[in-house]
């Protein structure tokens, strides 16, 4: 039985690709022989390689980052006749995603992914076409190729026939295939584009949200014989689609225009208006109706709270990511941390089928089920946090795995499981409910009265965007169709928590990559672009209370002297944004055009970043150590940046050998590891020991 490799859909570049003729691909399988490639024995990691017999090779993984260099294509090797990766593999595991990587040099943003390898308990034939995949980047300088196989240890495969060869004609009809569906998603892209740079006759100036009722507030400058109407676009409705909505109320006759004032109830039976949009159509007696103005969210949100909380303000910026109730909790208040992040996996915690250890609940209509050992842990961490006088930020996670019927409702139809994470489906109304239900039982659960399981004040949906691929995924999609899908969910996050707690903010997720290149197959992102257009739709639809969660990890994981960083520079234009050049950002967040729109400066969490120790030596922990006290005192003075979350605690034994913890790696003997010099010394940071 042969199983071809799943592909997916890649992304135009800047070059053109010069696909081989028929004639030469009939001939090629008898005429133009393949490439043989073998793997470089001796530059690898996280992987063990034997070989069993020529072009048969056994491998298993042993971490997190396994990977295999190959050894270097020869002089004479033509790219433009073998583009095509090919080889035959038996893993009973299957590979969650394969990446291959060319170069020189290797590093992130030269690299493709087909996708994952299907289980395989026979031979099985796999392909990835590079120059494809790749959009024309890959070429004939490049000589390196590198396998990733995974991110699982313990997987055991093997490979025979490893080459590169000349596509067949089948390989050229698919991709003909993913082009035409690739044109469909950038015609796509264009309606977004078209759809926030349109200049409708009718403007809604603002949305209010009482406690009972919806206040919409606009102004329309257009007379005829249509009659004008408020259309509500609910969270799974794509406003630039031309979606119209339900009709809700007509704002005045034909010939009128000018000021409009409407009053609405805020709820519908069971479902809250906070999270909807509104439009204003015009509706003719015959035909379609018409869009009017650009579909708009609550903008003020001042009275729609259930409850009148206190806020949880922070007088420092210490804090501590990768946080869990299983560690030792009261070591946080010892180290003086006044911020923490806790990951709050939804597929871990929600189900809609009955089952051991599961609690029914009732929420917004839906009946869902809610697994009482994982929220008791929940309670633990948050109320210890909250009665310790911390501010936590939840980071919203949905994985692949989970009670299937949750899971295939939550997750996005396109999410590919290659990443780690996924996207919420909000293509469906049914999958929109069961997101804003799940995100309303957390909200309201940790923003009661008196705190009696703790308070989370910041919300983070999904994490690192900018590389959605890997950490948010939804498939390969344009900038603009990933980043609608990916704003409702922040505006649904951060309405739903304002149900409940007035104090409530929103963070997007972005990593250490500032102002990059568009990567062609649309896994990654550029974040200054996607800051810029964050605040395009912040006018265009009403702005919110966001901000960003940056992780200025140093420009090379393993290396924590950060002052060193090449690519960081202290512009605008930077590749990257590291502690060396953390300034920049908070410059950024200065300017006109990304401050609110009252003239507040967003905030700034630093949510994920940390420093490697290459050993438990005494230097590598003081180069660690210098490393924390540098970023802290690079921050002190820039007002935008609300915190320093430190990644992490505990040295974690799966993050691909990064040992980026205040306390080593747990053992038998000390599960919670063991303090590194970096963990003294972070606890002396911002307090009178801090000098010495």
């Amino acid at each position: 039985m042969n199983v071809e490799l799943r592909i997916g859909e890649a992304a135009p570049g800047t070059m053109p690709i010069r696909w081989p003729s028929i004639l030469f691909l009939l001939a090629a399988t008898t005429a133009d022989a393949a490439v043989p490639l073998e793997p470089d024995m001796s530059r690898l990691n996280q992987i063990e390689l034997h070989s069993l017999e020529p072009g048969m090779f056994e491998l298993r993984t042993t971490g997190s980052d396994p990977w295999f260099l190959l050894k270097e294509l020869p002089a004479n090797f033509d790219a433009e006749r073998h583009h095509v990766l090919a080889f035959e593999y038996f893993c009973p595991d299957g590979v969650d995603e394969l990446e291959l990587f060319y170069g020189p040099p290797i590093e992130a943003g030269r690299s493709v992914s087909p996708g994952g390898l299907a289980k395989a308990e026979t031979w099985t034939a796999a392909s990835a076409d590079l120059a494809r995949l790749s959009h024309g980047r890959w070429g004939g300088e490049d000589r390196l190729l590198r396998l990733d196989w995974g991110r699982k240890p313990g997987v055991r495969a093997r490979i025979r026939g490893l080459e590169l060869r000349a596509p067949t004609v089948e390989e050229l009809r698919g991709a003909e295939e993913l082009a035409s569906r690739r044109r469909e998603k950038e015609a796509r892209a264009n309606k977004v584009n078209d759809y926030l740079d349109a200049a409708y006759p009718c403007r809604i100036e603002s949305v209010e949200v009482r406690a009972e009722k919806v206040i919409i507030q606009g102004t329309v400058s257009l007379t005829g014989e249509a009659p004008l109407w408020i259309a509500e676009l609910r969270p799974h409705h794509a406003a630039w689609e031309g979606e119209i909505g339900t009709w809700v109320q007509r704002i005045r006759a034909p010939e009128q225009s000018g000021a409009f004032r409407i009053e609405l109830a805020r709820r519908v039976g069971d479902r809250d208006r906070i999270t909807s949009r509104w439009q204003v159509i015009r509706v003719p007696e015959a035909g379609a109706a018409e869009v009017c103005s650009h579909a708009v969210y609550t903008t003020d949100v001042s009275r729609a709270a259930a409850h009148d909380l206190e806020p949880i303000r922070a007088v420092g910026k210490k804090g501590m990511g990768g946080v869990d109730a299983r560690d030792i909790l009261p070591e946080l208040a010892e180290m003086g941390v006044q911020h923490i992040t806790v990951n709050l996996s939804l597929t871990g915690l929600f189900a809609l089928t009955p089952g051991e250890d599961r609690e029914e609940i009732e929420w917004d209509g839906l009946t869902l089920f809610v697994r009482r050992h994982a929220l008791e842990q929940y309670d633990r961490l948050i109320g210890f946090a909250t009665r310790h006088g911390m501010v936590v930020s939840a980071i919203v996670l949905i994985r692949f795995n989970g009670d299937p019927a949750f899971v295939g409702r939550i997750v996005h139809p396109e999410a590919d499981p290659a990443g780690e994470y996924a996207m919420p489906n909000l293509a469906t109304e049914a999958g929109a409910r069961v997101y804003e239900a799940a995100l309303a039982f957390l909200a309201e659960r940790y923003a009661r009265p008196g705190d009696p399981h703790g308070r989370i004040t910041n919300w983070i949906p999904h994490n690192e965007v900018d590389y959605g691929w890997t950490w948010t995924n939804m498939g390969l999609q344009p900038l603009a169709v990933y980043l609608d899908t990916y704003l409702r969910s922040m505006r649904l996050c951060h309405l739903t928590a304002r149900r409940f707690n007035p104090h409530a903010r929103v963070f997007i997720s972005l990593t250490h990559h500032w102002n990059v290149e568009p990567d062609p197959g649309w896994r990654s992102y550029s974040p200054r672009t996607m800051l810029e257009w964050l605040a395009r739709y912040s006018v265009v639809e009403g702005d919110f209370d966001w901000g960003v969660a940056y992780h200025p990890y140093p420009q090379n994981l393993f290396k924590p002297d950060t002052w060193n960083d090449e690519r960081a520079a202290h512009d605008f234009d930077t590749e990257l944004i590291t502690m060396k050049n953390i300034e920049v950002l908070d410059a950024w967040m200065r300017r006109p055009a990304m401050r609110r729109s009252n003239g507040e400066v967003r905030p700034v969490m630093l949510s994920e970043q940390g420093f490697h120790t290459a050993d438990y030596g005494a230097a590598a922990q003081r180069l660690q150590a210098a490393a924390l006290v540098y970023a802290w005192h690079k921050i002190q003075p820039l007002d935008s940046i609300e915190v320093f979350h430190n990644h992490r605690w505990l040295d974690p034994p799966h993050e691909g050998g990064l040992l980026l913890g205040v306390r080593t790696l747990p053992t038998g003997e000390d599960p919670n590891g063991e303090r590194k010099c970096g963990g003294e010394v972070y606890q002396a940071l911002g307090t009178q020991d801090e000098e010495a």
